[in-house]
């Protein structure tokens, strides 16, 4: 049996959930039984996998020591501390060159030690690179209104990272064909494209009663639009005055504290539930109540929670972003890019309107074909093709570094 080491040391920790991260679980779900399967966590994030990977076939955990101060703050030490631990697990393991090593970030803590170590040891290393930075130009110029100097930052830590996974990478999961526009030629053949997927068999059977108006899930991040969807929501309020809106996710405290503060200055506030993180099952029982979905990011190549709506049988309410044209076809209403006053006239539409909301939302054919296509069984069945696919590839090639 093939063996297969994840190293999960930057996914997010309890109580929060990054695509990224929803990724690493699903491959460990549905993997598990199909390979010798080793996954590395630091222990405060230990329980990130407990909660998700119920019933799951048994695999072997990997715990090792947190680092207990900021990474990114500490870049190097950070970096020293998991290289130490990491290298201690494959001495243990004798990883070696017929092993496949996948990271699940491309923050330093999972990549820098793993470049080195791939010098060494030649193993095939899969990376994933999930969504490319915008630069500080782009970021002024479309208007997204991210933190100059943060996301500049971010952007050229995110490139130093590029760097090292290109160095040693033999291939890449992304998410969006769009993204292999930022990768060499050599790795034409080495990319593959995972969407994300859907729970499919968490959602409800039966539809419940539609108690509540509209729901918005996602990480609290400028990136998905929330400070936005704020001001769309007040524009709703004055078209639906009793509508209510329910937001699932969580994110930096202080990000939260200014979306709270600004519902209360719009005075809308009342007309908001802060529900916190929400997932699995619980999740799906607030899609299944709900009348419509809002999608408002304004930066992203996929957003998989759209993607749980839809399959969920709701419309979904997004802003024409290119990126996500060719991914999201069916039972989406789409409004200009950036055009708040077109979002908030659809959602009102959608509540008033029963029939739009019917004509709108997936049929029961395309709800099947949605279900089909998004369920996780068969996004990471595509991904172990494409795993056998990269080994087969790095089998006896002459691999950078090796001695001539």
């Amino acid at each position: 049996m093939k063996r297969l080491i994840i190293q999960a040391i930057a996914i997010s920790p309890p109580g929060t959930m990054g695509g990224n991260t929803k990724i690493c679980l699903e491959m460990i779900r549905h993997l598990a039984d199909r390979y010798e399967l080793h996954v590395i966590v630091p222990a405060p994030k230990r329980e990130t996998l407990s909660r998700n990977l119920l019933g799951c076939p048994p695999f072997s955990l990997h715990v090792i020591p947190g680092y207990r101060k900021s990474e990114l703050a500490n870049p190097v030490a950070s970096f020293l501390h998991y290289h130490r631990a990491v290298k201690h697990i494959f001495a243990e393991l004798d990883v070696g060159r017929d092993d496949l090593v996948y990271t699940a970030t491309d923050g330093h803590v999972d990549v820098a030690h793993t470049t080195l170590l791939q010098r060494r040891i030649r193993f095939t290393w899969i990376g994933c690179f999930f969504i490319f930075v915008p630069g500080m130009i782009e970021n002024i110029r479309k208007g997204y209104g991210f933190p100059v100097l943060r996301y500049a930052l971010g952007w050229c830590y995110q490139r130093i990272c590029f760097a090292c996974l290109k160095a040693g990478a033999a291939a890449f999961v992304i998410t969006n064909v769009c993204d292999a526009r930022h990768f060499p030629a050599r790795f034409k053949d080495k990319l593959f494209a995972m969407y994300g997927g859907v729970n499919v068999e968490q959602i409800p059977e039966r539809a419940d009663a539609k108690t509540r108006d509209v729901v918005f899930c996602s990480r609290l991040n400028p990136q998905k639009g929330v400070s936005g969807l704020l001001d769309i929501w007040a524009r709703v309020r004055r078209q639906c005055p009793n509508a209510r809106l329910a937001v699932i996710g969580n994110g930096d405290a202080a990000y939260e504290a200014m979306l709270r503060d600004k519902a209360d200055r719009l005075g809308i506030a009342s007309s908001i539930d802060w529900l916190g993180y929400v997932n699995n099952e619980a999740k799906y029982a607030i899609y299944a109540s709900a009348k419509v979905f809002v999608h408002p990011t304004v930066y992203d190549n996929n957003g998989m929670v759209a993607a749980e709506a839809l399959c969920s049988g709701l419309p979904v309410v997004m802003f024409d972003l290119e990126n996500l044209r060719a991914v999201y076809t069916t039972g989406c209403a789409k409004v200009p890019e950036g055009d708040q006053t077109a979002f908030a006239a659809e959602v009102a539409r959608l509540l008033q309107n029963d029939e739009h909301r019917t004509a709108v939302a997936p049929d029961p054919g395309q709800l099947a074909a949605l279900r089909a296509h998004w369920n996780w069984k068969s996004r990471v069945a595509e991904f172990e093709s494409f795993l056998e696919k990269v080994g087969h590839m790095q089998s006896g090639i002459h691999k950078p570094g090796d001695p001539a």
